[in-house]
């Protein structure tokens, strides 16, 4: 879909896909099966394929398990900032999902919270741990 401001969207995702598994921000020990954060990680990762196989009507899905995760799990101090970047990266998910893709608003609206299906285009903030120089 070509639609104005799509590219720099979607841009903004590929910087947060990179940044997600970046071992600056990843919290140590997070891809352990028997830490709490594990499954966080691998809702987040399959956001990440989905978006990328283009598989677009069953990313709210796993949108919704991020947040239940984050409500259940409210992040310990060492995850503070992946779990701040990873609300950020939702938030622009949804967006780019509910704007530039042709993914059914009824499918975001079933599984997406109001306010994060609302929350509009994200940044990536200048303080972002470990951002690759080429950003």
């Amino acid at each position: 879909m070509s639609i104005t401001g799509g590219k720099e969207e979607r841009t903004k995702l590929k910087q947060f896909h990179i940044m997600l598994n970046h071992a600056n921000i990843v919290p140590e020990q997070s891809y352990r099966m028997s830490g709490t954060i594990y499954p966080l990680v691998c809702y987040v990762n399959n956001i990440v394929a989905l978006y990328g196989s283009k598989n677009y009507e069953v990313s709210p899905i796993f949108i919704s398990r991020v947040i239940n995760h984050m409500d259940d799990h409210p992040a310990p101090p060492a995850a503070s900032a992946y779990y701040d970047m990873i609300a950020r990266y939702i938030r622009q998910m949804t967006y780019v999902l509910k704007n530039y893709s042709e993914i059914r608003i009824e499918t975001l609206e079933l599984f997406v919270p109001a306010e994060v299906l609302h929350a509009g285009s994200q940044e990536i903030l200048a303080n972002d741990v470990g951002i690759p120089k080429e950003f």
